[in-house]
């Protein structure tokens, strides 16, 4: 009506999203950014939240409009309140693909998959944008997870957008939801506009139309707009729109604070809402406050606060702090590092795991614990070793369990799930051939028919399977199983392990299962797999590195096994012909597993002094510390678990470990019980606490705690990031590594010195040039110091900063060999 009066070519303030108004707001504009930056990386979810009218809807197609259809293909849901099935059905449709005659889920998920599948060959990905999330059940949002784990390779085949009001950001951070926010690659707020972008919006829009300063606006008629609107973009848009009405029914020229206030106040009669109005103090409050900064996050987790004006209107009860307070996320994945999240106040563990926050000396022990051990004042009584570990095991104990179980749950989290036909069941029992089994399962994957690759933990989930982030990297096992057995009473788990198993191979009836590795526990599967007719593969068959009695482990596991994944070198072949093993039963493929492991996982691996920022250590250290070049302080990494180890051995390795003498500093990276066991030590221990120090945050230090870390030998650190180990390792002088450690394959691989070390047997491993064990010698800090310099010795003409070798084809070999057996197989059960 107004609009040919004013001369304007059409409606300026139209409530419907239309993307052809976007005005680019500081806090719109950072949205935009980070959202175009998370479908650049092609996978995950990115969260929208805003209060209703900020312009949320507006922001996603504006980043729809400039997408590249030949790149990206997406879809969009609006109606939310569906359960799980029914969203799967709306996903389908829109996507486009025709109805389905078959409703079931099942049939529903393989349409669903075969469709991106073919879409990922065309080199395009699929983008769901799913509006109104806020509406989603947890059955709904666990769908949307799980149809995350749809990949073509190491490919992601479906991203979704989760765009809603700030309930949606208090469902996704309840404890059910901890594994889908490890997915999160993005995730912004949207607030209000400030007083001096509500002007710029009201005139952006106006210019859209033709606006030629007819109407003019008066002095005070912008802030008397965002006082009544609170700098709502949709709220704005209703108040502008009414003004001009109420301007060209009255016959006005210029629009006033008088008549704004006029019609804003018939506005709320009309509609019946009494939220509009701010009062003045909060205007004033904005003009002062400097805008918050956004930090350049090192992770690939980005954020983006809220807007540092205040939302307008008051927040019902019920609303927490998401819109008035800087959104914090953290993924897995990043590193990218995400928010710890306990599952119940059940599985809460002491502060002694909460790595990240500083842990007061004087808290560290509850009434009742001092108590048990307390003494009187007046008495001085001096105990000797055994009595003190007597009395230090019971809470090293508690504390060891509780860190072990909040891992497992964690652990467990980083395991995707996706159903299959075909499965297999890869036995692991230590951090080494989970890596091993990894690049396996990518090898197998870009076969085009891989089955279901199902990791069965031997040990503890978390000591066996225990980096954050690796669905990035890797394709990762779909499924953790942990039989949970114990390495310090081995005897009382046979049985368990043995139960277990069987429990898992009738649930999921592998069609093989794959060993690598030869420790009793190994042994003890296997012959259970044998016992209900399961076929063994056994990978890496012939290798005799390990000791005497795994040696014979090894035999006999290779005996059970109806194939044998063989490198083709005369040392492991040798040996199974010494066993009478026929050539059908052997497949040989070019190398041991390592050398691909590490290939798959160096794309993501850094610089040493990136790694050392990253993870609040000291940036002086490593080979180089600047562009210029700059010579660092040397150092020797160590990484060794205290997880399970009785409270004597658990003070052996300790100061074995303090004591290893290199010219700069030792960095120890442990796991989380490892590093709760080290608080209680080093907290019962003064002068082992002045040679060790517990890195547990990466923010600002106080000033007492930077001395102390610079003042000790022994840095440790959490680090759950496979490639930021493997970066901290790739510039350090040498390193002293738990057997089965991943990290001794990344050694070897890229000819670092490392000593093994036996922390369940209080052992030191001497080696030769080739890797088999010569001898074993007690662990202390002469033993330890004496093989590590023997070890460096023997490098000493390696290059600092080595380059790997690139992938063997050893992973792809077996690939072929495993699918060619698998079919075998499949067409002799036809005949039958």
């Amino acid at each position: 009506m107004y609009e040919s009066a004013f001369g304007f070519s059409g409606p300026p303030f139209q409530l419907n999203p239309d993307p052809a108004f976007y005005f680019n707001s500081r806090g719109h504009g950072r949205a935009l950014a980070y959202l175009q930056y998370g479908v650049a990386q092609g996978e995950g979810f990115i969260v929208i939240t805003g209060e209703i009218g900020a312009g949320k809807t507006t922001l996603v197609r504006m980043l729809l409009d400039g997408l590249d259809r030949q790149k990206v293909l997406p879809a969009q849901i609006v109606s939310t309140q569906l359960e799980s099935g029914e969203l799967l059905q709306s996903i389908i449709t829109a996507f486009g693909i025709p109805s389905q005659n078959n409703t079931s889920k099942a049939h529903l998920i393989a349409t669903l998959e075969a469709f991106l599948t073919a879409l990922a060959a065309q080199g395009r990905h699929a983008l769901l944008v799913v509006d109104e999330a806020q509406n989603l059940g947890p059955r709904a949002v666990e769908e949307l997870r799980m149809l995350s784990n749809f990949q073509l390779g190491n490919h992601s085949l479906l991203q979704s957008f989760l765009v809603g009001q700030p309930e949606l950001r208090r469902l996704l951070e309840s404890p059910s939801m901890e594994q889908l926010r490890q997915r999160v690659t993005a995730s912004c707020h949207l607030g209000p506009l400030s007083l001096e972008e509500t002007q710029a919006y009201i005139e952006h829009r106006l210019r859209r139309v033709g606006w030629t300063q007819h109407p003019a606006f008066g002095a005070g008629a912008f802030e008397s707009l965002y006082q009544w609107s609170g700098g709502v973009p949709r709220r704005l848009n209703r108040l502008a729109n009414r003004v001009l009405l109420a301007a060209f029914l009255d016959g006005a020229d210029n629009i006033s604070a008088d008549l704004i206030e006029r019609t804003a106040g018939e506005l709320r009669a009309e509609i019946g809402e009494g939220g509009l109005e701010v009062p003045a103090p909060v205007m004033a409050t904005v003009e002062a406050a400097p805008p918050a900064p956004v930090p350049a996050p090192p992770v690939l987790a980005p954020v983006v606060a809220p807007e540092p004006a205040p939302t307008p209107a008051p927040a019902p009860v019920v609303v927490a702090p998401p819109v008035a307070a800087p959104v914090v996320s953290e993924p897995v994945a990043a590193p990218e590092p995400v928010l710890t999240f306990i599952d119940s106040p059940s599985q809460t563990v002491p502060a002694l795991v909460a790595v990240e926050a500083p842990v007061a000396d004087e808290a560290d022990d509850t009434p009742v614990e001092a108590a048990e051990v307390a003494l009187p004042t007046e008495v001085a009584i001096e105990l000797d070793a055994q009595s003190q570990a007597a009395l230090m095991a019971p809470r090293l104990r508690s504390v060891s369990d509780a860190a072990v179980k909040a891992a497992r749950v964690h652990a467990a989290g980083r395991l995707a799930q996706r159903d299959s036909r075909d499965k297999v069941f890869c036995l692991a029992d230590s951090t080494s051939a989970a890596l091993k089994f990894a690049a396996l399962a990518q090898a197998m994957a870009e076969q085009g028919r891989s089955p279901r690759m199902m990791l069965v933990s031997l040990g503890p989930l978390p000591r066996v399977w225990p980096w954050s982030g690796m669905g990035r990297v890797l394709p990762a096992m779909e499924v953790g199983l942990d039989l949970e057995w114990s390495e310090a009473d081995l005897n009382a788990s046979i049985a368990k392990i043995t139960e277990g198993f069987g429990h898992f191979a009738e649930e999921y009836k592998p069609l093989a299962v794959l060993s690598l590795g030869s420790s009793d526990a190994m042994v003890a599967c296997c012959l259970a797999a044998q016992q209900r007719g399961l076929p063994l593969i056994c990978l890496e068959a012939g290798d005799r590195m390990a000791s005497a009695s795994e040696g014979l482990n090894a035999t006999l596991i290779e005996q059970m096994s109806s194939l044998l994944c063989v490198a083709s070198a005369p040392s492991p072949l040798q040996s199974l012909a010494r066993q009478g093993m026929r050539p059908e039963r052997i497949a040989c493929v070019p190398d041991q597993l390592n050398t691909d492991a590490v290939a798959a996982v160096w794309p993501e691996v850094m610089t040493p002094d990136r790694a050392f920022l990253r993870n609040g250590l000291p940036m002086y250290l490593g080979p180089t510390w600047s562009v210029n070049g700059v010579t660092g302080t040397p150092y020797v990494l160590a990484a060794c678990s205290l997880m399970g180890l009785p409270v004597d051995r658990v003070q052996v390795v300790v100061r074995a470990l303090s004591q290893i003498r290199c010219d700069g500093k030792v960095i120890w990276l442990v796991d989380a019980p490892t590093q709760a066991m080290l608080v209680e030590l080093l907290d019962a221990d003064a002068a082992l606490a002045e040679r060790i120090f517990v890195v547990r945050s990466d923010g600002q230090r106080r000033g007492d705690a930077r001395a102390r870390m610079d003042a000790a030998q022994v840095l440790c650190r959490e680090v759950s990031s496979l490639p930021e180990q493997i970066s901290l390792l790739h510039g350090a002088h040498g390193a002293v590594l738990d057997v089965g450690q991943a990290l001794a394959d990344v050694a070897s691989v890229l000819d670092v010195p490392f000593v093994s070390v036996d922390s369940a047997q209080g052992q030191v491993l001497r080696r030769n040039g080739h890797g088999a064990v010569l001898d074993q010698r007690p662990l202390d800090g002469d033993a330890l110091n004496a093989v590590l310099a023997d070890a460096r010795t023997a490098a000493v003409d390696r290059p600092v900063l080595a380059q790997p070798a690139v992938a063997s084809g050893a992973a792809a070999g077996i690939a072929e060999h495993l699918l060619a057996w698998i079919d075998a197989r499949q067409q002799a059960a036809m005949v039958a």
